[in-house]
């Protein structure tokens, strides 16, 4: 050895051993282990016994240390007959397959609860609102990483990902602008959209596109209407929201409807409207100047007409919902509007937090119609086949008011109540001589009209919203109807006819919905309710026998609703509704199947079909001169049947460049039609049903603030009524219904020229059958066509805003008649004078109002 190397060879040596003990000690320690946990072998033999008990006697016949908790290992039971080589093999395989899990600490076992990583929930739930009034915006359209969802009444909505917390969102409103941004996982987001038609000062963010969106909630049989255009159509100062329904297509604008709707094909009492969650049975209008609902607190109007989904019910025709204001929770808001017809005016201001209180009324002036009596109040020169028409302007007196109070939670949910009561007298007096009479006569009516609703929204921490609603509504309708016939040489009496008529419906609900947030391919919505209907009719004639009947009925519901997403280009909506009348100890099931195909961001193809049920009815009574009377009625399925109809609809959309083309075809089929033949003998209860087909077109354009539609419908409603003959034979032939008309156009267009307004609308209706029994109901009666027009002027400046204008409705004062209005008065057994009360005649208003 070199002497050298010599210290450092020493101290490599020591190392080397040091090494050595360090192995030979780590080495003897891993032994030990083994000895102790491998000592011999283990060996389990168990019948159906706790886990806990398994373990303890292992533990006591193999000297191993085991940690464990007695109660919960004690609700597993153990069958096995085995043998294991180690302890840890057999604890291995005792707990494969359990929610436990076995580690060695400190050479003891420890047996814990197996922990499984839960994959995270991201919610982004939220509410839509006004910019500037907070006012939220109901039934918006909102995309959310490709998949298309549509908020609730009250603009609220959820989504949920397991695997994004990032979020891609678009959300359009009728008449705002589109917002398209992206937004991070939250619960709840408040989201403000800017109108479209407000001239901003300042750079409009980049995520606002220029462009506001109109139809994007498209499917078959729906309409989502901008009711914020509406105010310059003509005649909108006190009926705009009447006025944009009668310019859609498939809702029935001939013959001008005083107090109902009528939406394909479907007959009076078929479609439901309601404001706020309340019904409206029906309030008269007159002129089409004054409507039940007051526009200055519409805010959404949202048409179903046919194929709706489970969450809908009580009308086998269309839904009509209308959506109130809640009012400025910022600042107070005052606007009144003055016409030489009416005076209107609503009041919002802020109470407290999130809070708002809005109040709305009108009254109309006495004999406001006066000025058109004479050239109208005089008989009708047209005389053929003995028949004379007689036109009559009613007197008329409106007034109605609102209250609404609404709020909003810091943590989203929502509140309101909203409060309506609204009256009408409707009389005409007419006297006039034919051939050898003397002929005077009278028609009275009043109705009151009062709904109550109250709602709470709630939006829970996982992204769920649910929403109970409490409504009460009801309509009080009187008619008085009084005709005198005298000989015109000796006022000896020839004839009278007297009746008087009350009818009262009531309705109160409470409805429960529940909606779970919208995932990666699907959203679920169920509810539950209760609705009690009663009415009264009481009749007295000197024609026909009295009546006093009143009749009630109570009925429980739910439904359930799933949109699935197929791919995220197709939605199927299969839903259930099922409804159990008290009275008749029936459960009615109504399946509905929805589906749509978005084809590209252009183009959209959507069908629906269900089964819907109507446990109210509006009788018709037929005269033996073919006079219409309607009444109230609950439907027994004795007298008064069930309505039961099947819908089928199927409709396609186009948009492109502010271009809209919508199609519906839809084919309808109601079975429990009730028709009264009354006579002076007799009165014979006819039950039937009828059969509606048809096809809607509507093509749209907006232009630089400009817009302008065409309209068309062209469809054929039928009705049977099997009638036993003499010879004993059945007559049970289809023909025209009395609302059958083949064709319909409307055209409504409104140019910008700020800051004046021109507007007009046309509508051409091709007839309606007559409904004298004795008339070919092949022939049409009195085609219908009205030009309107209105110049409206805007001033506004910061602190408020000024508004006048001209409307014209009937410019060339054509003659038309109300399809529901007309009676009919033999005079001999040759002669016929028909008095009625004309459609809208050419009337101007002057408007102005202002807001504050």
């Amino acid at each position: 050895m070199n002497i050298k190397n010599y210290p450092l060879a020493h101290i490599l040596y020591k190392r080397h051993l040091k090494f050595r003990l360090i192995y030979f000690t780590v080495f003897f320690i891993f032994i030990n282990k083994q000895h102790v946990f491998s000592q011999q072998k283990v060996t389990i033999n168990a019948n159906n016994i706790g886990l806990n008990k398994v373990l303890t006697n292992l533990r006591d016949s193999y000297a191993f240390n085991v940690s464990f908790n007695d109660d919960k290992l004690s609700t597993f039971n153990i069958s096995l007959k085995k043998e294991f080589n180690t302890p840890e093999k057999a604890l291995k395989y005792l707990l494969k397959g359990l929610p436990l899990k076995v580690e060695v600490i400190n050479n003891v076992f420890v047996i814990s609860d197996l922990k499984v990583d839960r994959p995270i929930n991201y919610i982004l739930s939220g509410n839509i609102s006004d910019a500037q009034t907070n006012e939220t915006l109901p039934l918006s359209t909102i995309v959310i990483n490709g998949l298309s969802l549509i908020s609730d009444q009250k603009g609220n909505f959820s989504f949920s990902s397991k695997t994004d917390s990032i979020f891609s969102i678009q959300i359009v409103y009728l008449g705002y602008l589109k917002l398209d941004t992206i937004v991070d996982a939250k619960n709840y987001l408040a989201i403000k959209l800017k109108k479209s038609n407000i001239q901003l000062s300042e750079v409009v963010l980049s995520s606002f596109y220029k462009n506001p969106e109109s139809n994007t909630f498209y499917s078959a049989g729906n309409l989502r209407i901008n009711h914020n255009i509406s105010e310059n159509l003509p005649g909108g100062g006190d009926n705009s929201v009447y006025n944009i329904l009668r310019l859609q297509p498939g809702i029935l604008a001939s013959g001008d409807q005083s107090n109902d709707l009528l939406i394909w094909g479907s007959y009076q009492g078929q479609t439901k409207i309601s404001f706020d969650g309340f019904t409206i049975f029906g309030l008269r209008n007159f002129n089409d100047n004054i409507g039940a609902v007051n526009p200055l607190i519409a805010k959404d109007l949202n048409v179903q007409k046919g194929g709706y989904g489970v969450a809908q019910g009580d009308r086998v025709g269309g839904v009509v919902d209308i959506v109130g204001i809640e009012g400025n929770t910022t600042r107070p808001n005052l606007k009144i509007g003055l016409d030489n017809l009416t005076l209107n005016g609503v009041a919002s201001t802020p109470l407290f937090k999130n809070t708002a209180l809005v109040i709305a009324a009108r009254q109309t002036y006495y004999n406001v119609y006066d000025p058109y009596k004479l050239g109208f109040n005089s008989p009708n020169k047209r005389k053929q086949n003995n028949v004379s028409d007689y036109n009559v302007i009613p007197d008329y007196n409106f007034n109605d008011l609102n209250i609404k109070f609404s709020g909003k939670s810091l943590k989203g949910d929502n509140y309101y109540i909203s409060l309506f009561n609204g009256s009408d007298d409707f009389s005409s007096i007419f006297n006039t001589t034919q051939g050898r009479f003397k002929i005077d006569g009278g028609d009275k009516e009043r109705n009151n009209q009062y709904g109550a609703t109250a709602n709470y929204g709630k939006i829970w921490g996982k992204g769920s919203i649910s929403t109970i609603t409490v409504s009460s509504s009801g309509l009080k309708s009187n008619r008085n109807n009084n005709v005198l016939i005298d000989y015109l040489n000796n006022d000896q009496n020839y004839n009278t006819i007297s009746e008087l008529f009350n009818n009262n419906i009531k309705e109160q609900s409470i409805k429960f919905t529940h909606l779970l947030p919208t995932v990666k391919n699907y959203s679920f919505l169920f509810g539950a309710g209760f609705i009690n209907n009663n009415t009264l009719l009481t009749q007295d004639s000197v024609n026909s026998r009295k009546l006093n009947e009143a009749n009630g009925i109570n009925r429980f519901y739910s439904f359930v609703e799933n949109n699935y997403f197929i791919i995220p280009k197709i939605k199927i909506t299969p839903g259930l509704r099922i409804d159990y009348a008290e009275g008749l100890n029936k459960t009615y099931l109504q399946p509905r199947l929805a589906a749509q195909y978005q084809v590209d961001d252009q183009f959209k193809l959507s069908a629906a079909w269900g089964i819907y049920n109507q446990f109210i009815a509006y009788t018709e009574t037929v005269d033996e001169q073919g006079n219409l009377n309607y009444n109230w009625a609950v439907c027994d399925d004795r007298k008064v049947p069930v309505y039961d109809a099947q819908h089928w609809v199927l409709g396609a959309n186009y948009q492109k460049n502010n271009w809209w083309l919508n199609g519906d075809c839809y084919y309808k089929t109601t079975s429990g039609l009730t028709k009264y033949i009354r006579t002076k003998n007799s009165t014979a209860n006819l039950v039937g049903d009828g059969k509606a087909i048809g096809l809607d077109i509507l093509i749209k354009k907006n232009y630089r603030g400009s817009t302008a539609w065409i309209a068309y419908t062209l469809s054929k409603t039928t009705e049977r009524y099997p009638i036993k003959t003499k010879r004993g034979t059945i007559n049970d032939q289809y023909q025209r219904a009395p609302q059958d008309q083949r064709h319909e156009v409307k055209f409504a267009g409104i140019v910008n020229l700020s800051p004046f307004y021109f507007s007009a609308n046309y509508v051409f209706g091709s007839g309606f059958p007559s409904t004298n029994p004795s008339d070919n109901k092949k022939d049409n009666f009195l085609p219908y066509n009205r030009f309107d027009t209105a110049l409206n002027y805007k001033f506004s400046k910061k602190k408020y805003c000024l508004e006048t204008g001209v409307s014209i409705l009937n410019l060339f004062n054509t003659q038309n008649l109300k399809i529901n209005n007309l009676q009919r008065i033999p005079t001999e057994q040759t002669n016929t004078l028909n008095i009625y009360n004309q459609t809208v005649p050419f009337t101007p208003t002057l408007f102005l109002s202002i807001s504050l």
